[in-house]
């Protein structure tokens, strides 16, 4: 199984969830480490139930059509619970950003410090939406609607998260004051 789909079985483990609840968690909960689609959620979902890792039921929807509703099983829990005892791989960095700040000492000073400031602003706005999720968990949490294995695991990645688009910040505050410094230098 693919990283992803170990995600959705740990998402389905803290609570059960349909495929359309599975894809609002990637988008809201998960969206800064593992991403997710429509495409990918409901081939995952019919696969885990063909290897009894996952059961549904069937039960009303609250504006439409039935929907189906999504378990972990022990066996899931089992598959889930051993690739987690493993050691992660080392994560991989891919960011355009630091591929187009290879370049940034040949473009004009202006230019670069505009493209430092739009992505500053982008890593500011996800901050503050990570830092809103984590105040959610939080109160979610004391009125006593999450469970402990989904408070504690939804922490450890909004943590990471928020030092991550800290980190950004950050290195695009120092960029930019490199850039400005070269200038001047010149």
């Amino acid at each position: 199984m693919k990283m992803r789909e170990y995600a959705m079985l740990a998402a389905l483990a803290h609570r059960p969830r349909s495929g359309y609840d599975l894809n609002k968690w990637f988008d809201r909960s998960a969206s800064h480490f593992c991403t997710a689609g429509y495409s990918s959620v409901y081939p995952a979902l019919a696969m885990f139930e063909r290897e009894g890792l996952v059961v549904h039921e069937t039960v009303p929807g609250e504006r439409g059509p039935e929907r189906k509703v999504y378990s972990v099983t022990g066996k899931g829990r089992e598959a889930l619970l051993g690739w987690a005892a493993e050691p992660a791989a080392d994560s991989e960095v891919r960011d355009e950003q630091l591929v187009k700040a290879l370049s940034y000492g040949m473009l004009p000073g202006g230019v670069a410090l505009g493209l430092l400031e739009g992505a500053r602003a982008r890593h500011q706005e996800k901050l503050a939406y990570y830092e809103g999720l984590m105040r959610g968990l939080e109160g979610s949490r004391e009125r006593g609607e999450t469970s402990r294995e989904a408070y504690v695991g939804t922490k450890l990645t909004l943590m990471r998260g928020i030092g991550a688009e800290e980190s950004y910040v950050r290195w695009c505050d120092e960029a930019a004051k490199l850039l400005e410094g070269a200038a001047v230098g010149a």
